[in-house]
């Protein structure tokens, strides 16, 4: 069952509800002697993204788990063109 937040407009008491889901909300606050209207409190979901690079094996070209993609490498032609264009200076 999932668990809602839910503030007071009276008070300001916030309290967790364990609830079904399309159940009705409460209607007054749980506080003693309050008795003030209730609204739900919207809170992010709790997903946490673990691992390196996540985005790039999940939503990547293919469907992969990017470990059978080639990793860039210094080429021979990139290598002697860089020492050329250093001797040149």
């Amino acid at each position: 069952m999932p668990t809602y937040l839910y503030k007071c407009k009276k008070c300001s008491h916030e309290f967790e509800l364990r609830q079904p889901f399309g159940a009705p909300k409460p209607d007054k606050c749980t506080r003693d002697g309050c008795d003030g209207e209730v609204v739900k409190v919207f809170t992010p979901p709790a997903i946490v993204f673990k691992g390196p690079g996540f985005h790039v094996t999940d939503y990547g070209r293919g469907g992969g788990n990017g470990k059978n993609r080639p990793r860039p490498k210094d080429t021979e032609s990139e290598k002697s063109s860089a020492s050329v264009g250093e001797a040149k200076d």
